[in-house]
């Protein structure tokens, strides 16, 4: 990789609190750029940009996620996120606003690197140490989540799944399941970003899909999931979770519940044993779905019941079960921080989410 040259005066303005705490804990810090990278076959989100650190230890390069919160819910898909940036560039850290001590402790059990405005760090490398927690942000966290409406999450699942060339605003809304009023704005929204480019007779080019996913996963799991979600059940005794896909199917729900969840996950990839289901119901009422697959409420439970929006229409199988769409499959994976259901999430992004835009 060539060198990396200094860093924008803009981006370094944003990443100023953090490289504060950074020279307050003794290192020198400082912003970078990396040359541009591309490999074949897959969709790269740019890096946010790069530090460097020097100290004892000598000179280190780091690339940088910068999340203004954390949300607890959506630490699995950060998770994703930091473990895919090693990968692809070796070191990585999240820059974060505030880093709560609960959140600064799951962060560091999972052994992602994080420095905040706040003060809190965890830092580990060979001949470097740093751990802070505690500390508390002199004003309430800023930022904004304006991208994180309702309406701009749906928007963004249905042109993920891939948009017609002539698809009108009135379609999208049908599609996503929001008011055709709010179309226009999140459309702009998102050009605003750079991710998408609106071309002649409403179609639209996705520019940077894998920056709309890694949105996409933290806005479902934040803000959407919680408005969908319905209860949790567990199974009659004696049944297996194996068993509710051709359940579905027995009692006449085929194309009403959609099967996701690490269920889901398994009927698409044939490679994960499931512990956990989530169902997404359209239309029928949830008690009667209960009753007709034998659940029973319970907190404690292994099988997620959630409203089903917009136009889904799944994937179907062989034996007619319908799985819920990769998107919302991968998303439920990524409701916790488990190696085991991030290595599935992977194969459905590359052999689902990404393949249809081949």
């Amino acid at each position: 990789m060539k060198q990396p040259r200094p860093q924008t005066a803009r981006t370094a303005r944003t990443l100023e609190p953090q490289l504060e705490t950074l020279r307050g804990l003794g290192l020198k810090a400082r912003t970078l750029v990396p040359a541009q990278k591309r490999r074949a076959g897959r969709d790269l989100r740019p890096v946010d940009a790069w530090i460097r650190l020097e100290g004892p230890f000598g000179a280190l390069d780091w690339a940088v996620e910068h999340k203004t919160r954390v949300d607890p819910a959506a630490i699995g898909a950060l998770q994703h996120r930091i473990r895919d940036l090693e990968k692809q560039e070796g070191r990585a850290i999240l820059f974060t606003q505030y880093a709560a001590p609960g959140v600064a402790d799951r962060l560091r059990e999972l052994d992602i690197r994080f420095v905040d405005a706040a003060g809190n760090a965890f830092l580990q490398e060979e001949g470097l140490f740093v751990w802070v927690r505690g500390r508390r942000p002199e004003l309430a966290p800023a930022g904004t989540r304006r991208a994180l409406h309702t309406a701009g999450i749906k928007l963004l699942f249905v042109l993920l799944q891939g948009v017609g060339e002539a698809w009108t605003q009135r379609t999208l809304a049908a599609r996503a399941g929001i008011a055709l009023g709010g179309v226009g704005g999140a459309l702009r929204e998102l050009e605003q970003r750079g991710w998408i480019r609106m071309k002649t007779q409403g179609a639209v080019e996705l520019l940077d899909p894998a920056a709309m996913l890694a949105h996409w996963d933290e806005g479902y799991l934040q803000t959407l999931r919680p408005k969908l979600f319905l209860r949790t059940c567990r199974r009659r005794p004696g049944t297996e979770l194996d068993a509710l896909a051709d359940g579905i199917v027995a009692a006449g729900l085929t194309g009403r519940v959609h099967v996701g969840g690490e269920l889901g996950a398994a009927l698409l990839t044939r490679g994960l044993r499931p512990t956990r289901a989530a169902l997404h119901i359209d239309g029928p009422d949830p008690n009667d779905v209960m009753r007709r697959l034998g659940l029973l409420p319970d907190r404690e439970g292994d099988v997620d019941l959630l409203r089903a929006f917009g136009a889904e229409p799944g994937e179907e199988r062989g034996d007619r079960t319908h799985t819920a769409d990769p998107l919302l499959v991968r998303a439920e994976l990524l409701t916790q921080p488990d190696d085991r259901l991030i290595e599935v999430a992977e194969r459905l992004r590359i052999d689902f989410i990404e393949a249809r835009r081949r």
